[in-house]
């Protein structure tokens, strides 16, 4: 390929990047429509020695974003979506990055883990990792986010450790889901017990 092509490349390439916004994730994947992956994997180097993308893991990208207390890490989480976007699978947070999210815990978990109707992997992104395990399709037989980020949640917690706490917690969540209107639907998949404790919570969202 000669200079020209290249240097046509990596203009094409940084363009893209300065116009995404801070946390954009990239893929080297995304820019082999313009050459091979080694010309795209230099020009996303010298973007990276520019300071223009980290190189967070394995052929993965992203823009920073600098607030006035310095460099915010990008949250594992949208890594993952990203991911799962470019491999066309589903996913779901499973265990202690579940229950985070949902607010019944507060530990930070050092791998975010996500159940995933592709394949099971681990993918290290500086000193934290991305875990995603394989399961049935029947843990997606959902419409709405909410009710399964609960189920994997109260599993990670189990019954006898769901108290007060953990249910005001959910409350909060709930006040704020954006898929209220189906949640009386969707908790009829979720196991009896985890019935039973979030049918009153919902129904004051019925109409």
């Amino acid at each position: 390929m000669d200079s020209n092509k290249q240097q046509q490349i990596k203009a094409t390439i940084l363009k893209r990047i300065e116009e995404g916004a801070a946390h954009s994730v990239f893929f080297i994947g995304d820019f082999t429509n313009l050459g091979s992956a080694e010309t795209v994997r230099k020009a996303l180097k010298e973007a990276s020695d520019m300071g223009l993308v980290e190189h967070i893991a394995h052929g993965i990208y992203a823009k920073p974003m600098i607030s006035r207390f310095g460099k915010v890490p990008v949250p594992l989480e949208a890594v993952a979506m990203e991911i799962a976007a470019r491999d066309n699978v589903q996913i779901l947070p499973t265990g202690l990055t579940a229950a985070n999210i949902l607010g019944v815990s507060t530990q930070i978990p050092l791998t975010v883990s996500f159940i995933t109707t592709g394949s099971s992997r681990v993918i290290n992104v500086g000193n934290r990792k991305i875990g995603f395990r394989h399961a049935a399709p029947r843990n997606f037989n959902y419409e709405g986010p909410t009710i399964p980020l609960i189920v994997q949640a109260f599993r990670e917690l189990t019954e006898q450790n769901i108290r007060d706490q953990e249910i005001s917690a959910v409350s909060k969540y709930l006040d704020k889901a954006p898929d209220k209107s189906i949640l009386a639907k969707d908790i009829l998949n979720a196991p009896m017990w985890i019935q039973n404790i979030i049918k009153p919570l919902i129904k004051k969202y019925e109409k």
